[in-house]
């Protein structure tokens, strides 16, 4: 065989081999949406009656792309969200710490700094103003550091030191409003969630409980690129055989 022909095979086997990996990594991990910036409703309760007098209350995440579920969505905080805490009340920067990763509720400064501008709405026609409820259920207990949702006033919504809850419920009877996030460390926390309304006809609603993601300061997934990598190996250890592209066979003994 010619060193060009050779040369040849031999690039068509890695692409195939790299191909391979890439889409067996792929396949191993779950389908999700990346939100980073922009205005997203973290915290969306919408009020739905698919069924005449069957209402139900269902709790997700929006943005100007459209409507997500929560496990299917991991919400990114930028290092660009890294800031001083300096003039925050005490029960704060407890939480936080002197320095911290914090999304603004203010949208010009969020996009300022190309980060989420979070929020949480009442979606839906619902049938009156009464309060929606928002519970903090619980917190990973894998969570890395501290989290805490605070108003632009500086009243604490929710709170979680590691996987402990602390400040677990807030109401609002607003359609719209936006809070601050902060997280005292980068890493990923989990947090269930679950809304609440009580309708003038059917009672007490309460969504399923939802699981959110935040992945502060991320990184590139390690463990896909590893496997990539080893699965790339394999296939170009595999694709090699003796005597092939002009290498000698190795010595075999003479049979007897």
């Amino acid at each position: 065989m010619t060193a060009v022909a050779c040369s040849a095979r031999s690039l068509v086997r890695l692409s195939i081999a790299v191909s391979l990996a890439f889409a067996t990594a792929a396949w191993a991990e779950p389908v999700t949406t990346i939100l980073s910036a922009g205005h997203v409703d973290i915290f969306e309760a919408e009020y739905e009656e698919l069924i005449p007098g069957q209402p139900e209350l269902h709790l997700g995440v929006h943005n100007d792309a459209g409507d997500f579920e929560p496990g299917d969505v991991i919400l990114e905080v930028k290092n660009a969200a890294y800031r001083s805490t300096t003039g925050l009340p005490g029960a704060i920067t407890a939480l936080l710490g002197p320095n911290a990763w914090v999304l603004p509720a203010d949208l010009e400064e969020a996009d300022a700094l190309g980060v989420i501008e979070a929020g949480v709405a009442k979606a839906g026609t619902f049938p009156d103003a009464s309060a929606v409820t928002f519970t903090l259920m619980s917190a990973g207990a894998s969570n890395p550091g501290n989290f805490v949702l605070y108003s632009s006033a500086n009243s604490i919504r929710f709170s979680a030191t590691g996987g402990t809850v602390g400040t677990n419920i807030f109401s609002t009877t607003a359609g719209h409003i936006h809070y601050n996030w902060g997280f005292s460390v980068p890493g990923t926390y989990t947090f269930e969630m679950q809304a609440s309304y009580t309708d003038p006809v059917a009672g007490l609603l309460q969504s399923p409980a939802e699981t959110y993601t935040f992945q502060v300061v991320p990184e590139p997934s390690t463990w896909a690129l590893a496997g990539a990598a080893m699965l790339g190996g394999m296939g170009l250890r595999r694709f090699r055989r003796p005597g092939a592209c002009g290498e000698p066979p190795p010595n075999k003994s003479p049979r007897r």
